[in-house]
Parts: C-alpha cells; sequence; structure tokens
C-alpha cells in the first residue's frame, strides 16, 4: 500500500546499473496502474469526467511496455497479481472505497449536466507504448477523476491472450506485492514495482528493488548498453545507513509510521530507540504485516485456476473456501474480521449518477445465482453476501446485505435466465445487440418491479426521435451505461464461479450447465460498450425495433413513453435494494414466486 515519503528518501541509496541481461518480477497491479495513470495525463485538455483511455488501448500499453523489457533483453520471470485481501487490510480498502466515493458524489455536484464530450479519436495519436509510460511523476489533475473501474482485469484478459506472457501471469492468493517478494527472495532478480513497502521486505542477498519510474534507456554517450534502472537493495542500504544490527529499514519504516515524522527523523529514532523497541508487540504486529500469509495451500486444486479469474472474483473464491472451516479460519493475522461480515464482494467504482438506484442493483439477481453457486465450496453455507458498491460517510460504512437464494431457487433461475438471453439471441442474433437488450430486459424488469418509469426506454426514445446532444453526455446516459457494464460484469461473475466450481466440483444440474455454456460467449472486457458509443447503440436498437421484442419476449406490455422532455428530469432517487428476495414491498398484484424473472410473465397479466 505504501509509505508516504520514504521510497523518496530510499531511493537516493540505490545505484543506477544495467537492468538488461537481469531477471525480473513484476508487481502487476502497479504496473497496470501506472500506465493508465500516464494515459490519463495525456487525455485532451477539452476532455470530460468520462473521458478515460480505452480498455484495449491499456492492454496494448501494458504488453507494448513489457515488449520493450524484453526487446532490450530483460528477462521476464514473472507478473503477479492480487487474488485476496488479507482481513488486515480491510481498513485501507474501505477507506479507498470511501474516498472514490466522495469524489464520484463531487462530480455530480459541480458537473450537473453531465460530462462534455470527449473529441474524437482522443488517445489516438498522443501514446506510444515505451518505457516513458512508466516515467510520470508528481501529482495530476487528473489524479481525482475516476479510473476506468475494470482495468486490471481488461488487462489481465488481455495478457492471457498474448502468447508471449499469457505463461508468465499468476493471480495469487493473497497481495502481489508478498509474492513478488518471496520469487526474488528464493530466486534473486530484481522486483519491479511502485509499491514503497517493498523496500523493507527481505529479497535475500541478490534481490533488488526498482521502481517503475526510474527504468531508463542507457544514455547513447554511456559505455552501458539497454536498459537500466535504479536497483536499491536493503542489504546495502542497510549498511550504508549503519542499520543493519538495530532492525534495518523496516526499522525506521516502524518510527516514521508510528510518528508520523519525516525519514531523518524517523533514522535517528530508530538509532537512538533502545533495543526491547525490537521486541515490543507493537513491532512485531508491524513486522507480521510484511510476511507472505498462506491462507491457501501449496497443494489445493484451485490454484490450478485461479489465474483464470478476474481478482475481485478470485478474492470472493478465495473467501468461499476460507469458510470451510467457519469464520474463525480467516484469522491468519492481527485483524480477523473483514468487517461485520463472514462473505463480502467489493464491486468496482462506476461512473454512475448517485442520485438514482445505483447503476448495480438491476443486475444482483445474476450475482445471486453466482454467490448460491459459489456455496457449492462452503460446507458451512451462509445465508447473504455484504456487497460494497459506493459508501456514504453521511448514512453508513457498511455495505448492503444480498441474500443468497436455496440450490433449488438457483437451478430455476439458471434455466429462467438461459431462456431469457436464447429468446433474445434468437430476434436480435448481432452480438452487440443481444447483450445490450438483456440490459434493457434488466432495468425493464426493476422498473416494472418498482412500479417506476424505465431509464433505458426513456433514452431508446430519446435516441430514436432526436439527434444526439452535441455538447455533452446526460448524466442518464452515463448513468445507463454504468448499468450496462454492471450487467456485463455480474454476468462474468457468474461465468467465472461457474467455471471454478465446474472445475473443482463437476457435478452441476444440467440448467446451470447450460448457462455456463451461454456465457462462454460473453464479449471481452475491451469491446464493452463505453458513454460515448451508448446513444448510437441505443439509437441502433431502438431502430432495430429492440425495445418491443425484449417486452413481447418477456410477456410484459409495450412500453408507453412520455414525449415531454423534462420527464427524465423527475426521476428522484430510490434505491431500494434487494436486501431479501422476499423483503421488499409488497403487491398484491406481484407474483409469490420466489423466481425474480416471475413478475415480467406476471405483468403481462394485470
Amino acid at each position: 500500500m505504501g509509505i508516504r515519503g520514504f521510497g523518496q528518501a530510499v531511493q537516493r541509496y540505490g545505484v543506477f546499473s544495467p537492468l538488461s541481461g537481469d531477471t525480473v518480477v513484476i508487481d502487476g497491479p502497479a504496473l497496470v496502474h501506472r500506465i493508465s495513470d500516464a494515459c490519463m495525463r495525456q487525455r485532451p485538455s477539452e476532455s470530460g469526467f468520462v473521458c478515460q483511455p480505452p480498455y484495449s488501448l491499456l492492454s496494448r500499453m501494458v504488453i507494448g511496455w513489457l515488449n520493450e523489457l524484453k526487446n532490450h533483453d530483460v528477462n521476464v520471470r514473472k507478473i503477479f497479481f492480487d487474488g485476496y485481501l488479507p482481513p488486515s487490510k480491510w481498513d485501507v480498502r474501505r477507506d479507498r472505497l470511501l474516498t472514490q466515493s466522495l469524489n464520484m458524489k463531487a462530480l455530480l455536484s459541480t458537473e450537473l449536466a453531465g460530462s462534455p464530450r470527449t473529441p474524437e479519436n482522443a488517445f489516438s495519436d498522443l501514446i506510444r507504448a515505451d518505457m516513458r509510460l512508466t516515467r510520470q511523476a508528481g501529482r495530476s489533475s487528473t489524479d481525482k477523476l475516476p479510473k476506468p473501474p475494470f482495468m486490471v482485469p481488461a488487462v489481465l484478459e488481455a495478457l492471457r491472450n498474448s502468447e508471449d506472457w499469457r505463461e508468465l501471469v499468476l493471480v495469487v492468493p493473497g497481495e502481489a506485492d508478498t509474492f513478488c517478494a518471496r520469487d526474488v527472495r528464493e530466486n534473486g532478480g530484481t522486483l519491479l514495482t511502485s509499491d514503497s513497502d517493498l523496500l523493507i521486505q527481505d529479497l535475500g542477498p541478490k534481490g533488488n528493488v526498482s521502481f517503475l519510474w526510474d527504468i531508463v534507456p542507457a544514455d547513447p554517450t554511456s559505455k552501458e548498453l539497454g536498459m537500466m534502472a535504479c536497483k536499491i537493495s536493503l542489504n546495502d542500504v542497510n549498511s550504508q545507513l549503519g542499520l543493519t544490527n538495530i532492525g534495518g529499514l523496516p526499522r525506521v519504516a516502524f518510527e516514521k509510521q508510528r510518528g508520523n515524522m519525516g525519514f531523518n527523523t524517523a533514522l535517528q529514532k530508530a538509532r537512538d530507540s533502545r533495543e526491547d523497541t525490537l521486541n515490543s508487540s507493537e513491532y512485531q504486529d508491524f513486522i507480521r504485516e510484511l510476511e507472505l500469509k498462506e491462507y491457501i495451500p501449496s497443494d489445493h486444486p484451485v490454484l490450478g485456476i485461479l489465474s483464470g479469474l478476474d481478482p475481485r472474483i478470485s478474492e470472493v473464491v478465495i473467501q468461499a473456501l476460507l469458510l470451510e472451516k467457519g469464520p474463525m479460519s480467516m484469522a491468519s493475522d492481527t485483524k480477523t474480521l473483514r468487517g461485520p461480515e463472514t462473505l463480502s464482494m467489493f464491486l468496482p467504482i462506476v461512473v454512475e449518477n448517485r442520485n438514482m438506484r445505483s447503476a448495480w442493483t438491476a443486475s444482483t439477481n445474476i450475482r445471486q445465482v453466482a454467490y448460491s453457486i459459489l456455496q457449492r465450496l462452503m460446507p458451512q453455507k451462509s445465508s447473504t453476501v455484504i456487497e460494497y458498491r459506493t459508501l456514504d460517510p453521511s448514512t453508513t460504512l457498511t455495505g448492503r446485505q444480498v441474500e443468497i437464494p436455496t440450490p433449488e431457487e438457483t437451478t430455476n433461475d439458471c434455466a429462467q435466465l438461459t431462456t431469457i438471453l436464447e429468446k433474445l439471441a434468437k430476434r436480435l442474433p448481432s452480438s452487440d445487440t443481444r447483450w445490450l437488450a438483456f440490459a434493457v430486459y434488466q432495468d425493464v424488469e426493476w422498473s416494472t418491479s418498482e412500479q417506476r418509469p424505465s431509464l433505458s426506454a426513456a433514452l431508446i426514445h430519446e435516441a430514436t426521435s432526436q439527434p444526439e446532444e452535441t455538447e455533452g453526455y446526460s448524466w442518464d446516459l452515463i448513468h445507463f451505461t454504468a448499468q450496462f457494464q454492471a450487467c456485463l460484469y455480474s454476468l462474468r461473475m457468474g461465468k467465472q464461479i461457474l467455471d471454478v466450481v465446474l472445475f473443482l466440483d463437476g457435478n452441476l444440474p444440467t440448467p446451470v450447465r447450460k448457462l455456463h455454456k451461454y456465457l462462454t460467449s460473453l464479449p471481452p472486457i475491451s469491446e464493452w460498450p463505453t458513454v460515448e458509443h451508448m446513444f448510437d447503440m441505443l439509437s441502433k436498437f431502438g431502430n432495430l425495433g429492440g425495445l418491443a421484442i425484449v417486452t413481447g419476449a418477456l410477456g410484459i406490455p409495450n412500453i408507453e413513453l412520455s414525449t415531454d422532455p423534462t420527464e427524465s428530469k423527475k426521476r428522484r432517487r430510490g434505491d431500494h435494494e434487494l436486501l431479501s428476495r422476499k423483503g421488499r414491498p409488497k403487491d398484491p398484484k406481484r407474483s409469490p414466486s420466489v423466481n425474480p424473472y416471475a413478475i415480467l410473465s406476471q405483468a403481462s397479466q394485470d
């Protein structure tokens, strides 16, 4: 997670030396975030807050950067990605989510009309895939802008599809940095990262750390050739500073963090402190945080499929496996709880209108199916899962409880879901239109059940009856785009969790297997629609009669739309969270069925 100011202070004790000819291990999330930040800094100045580098571009830049290393004779041994959040990092993770939530809320209050349009070819001619991508330094005006929410799984997906890099990618059952450190400690080489925590990790006598921004081509006038990097050796720094016998750099980092002081002050404090500080429980807890924790045994079969999962999905899978022995099996470090729950899911922060229901709400029932199927790995079943979407300090800092359906309900839901997807595919054979139709279905289903106007229907009417706004993108369009992406990610969760369960336990009911087969046709993240293309997609969909196809195929009356252009502005916040499949407001006309899709067939009879 990093220690503020620590890396910059220690950096001056490193030595620039050849990286060419060396073997490196890469902290994958650090590389992806660093390159994403570099791309964001090169966006056109007139861009709105929705202007983000496309996932296809981010993936090309990461692979191009790796190819540059390879072309300069740098051997990449492994690229590690986080696959599980240790319980001790719970507070840090929640604080980050709160900060992102507040930034999103601030956007809504300052950008009342939505976002200015993204210039055509915003990133096409500005960025090159070379080592300069990771050399950007300092703060930027883009730092508080929304980040591409699915960038890490998008890059992972691209790396898995690359012949050169797929075998080197590992999603690990813990934090990437500690697995990077173990690899270098056991095999030597240089660890490439942006995390200053790794400066105090034991990397063995032949291990070094280099920050991503300190990798440069050799000066053409020097005798050295190829790639250079500032390499920092913990043993060398300890020797230079006279820290070898008093705890080394970890002791300085401890004093700095505990006293919130500068590096030189912390250095002097470490030199002056009594030796019994090293034996204090506070210091021992600090050191334990640096150790690699084996949450999953090295012979567990799930490790054979973990690298095929998105990090957030890997995390919820590992939680489920850890619950095999009961909640206290998660107490592998000093903080035993992940909040008030035993099973939780952090959903990516999407750009959405916080005054409307969460963009994740309409697709909750898909994720319920995924969580229920995951129960097959858990002898100790959970009745609920806690989802973290956004946090609001004015209300509560806890997540939202989502009920997990029974196996019988889940099998029925899988059959219904597959039937719906097949109906839409038969009428709309184009892949992008088919998945858009399903997102529209999800929106219409929720709007019908909550007796509220349908956002998607209003946008389709707008897209087919008037030209696109040339000034910018409305909050309604931005929100539905987020809702569409949330729908696709929820389906992706279902597909990957089914991958795991089939890998570990092939005995699944036929309807569940059929759904899994259908979900294999989901588009890669790089092909997911963005707000820049959404109006045209809705216009095409509307002109194909897509809304009538959705309502007709699902057995509900055609939606009559208001021609009042202010109608969409009348919608107010009404996010009725799905706390329970049976706990929503009662309507005497509604179907008593536990099947979340039954409301559609029932509506046609009302």
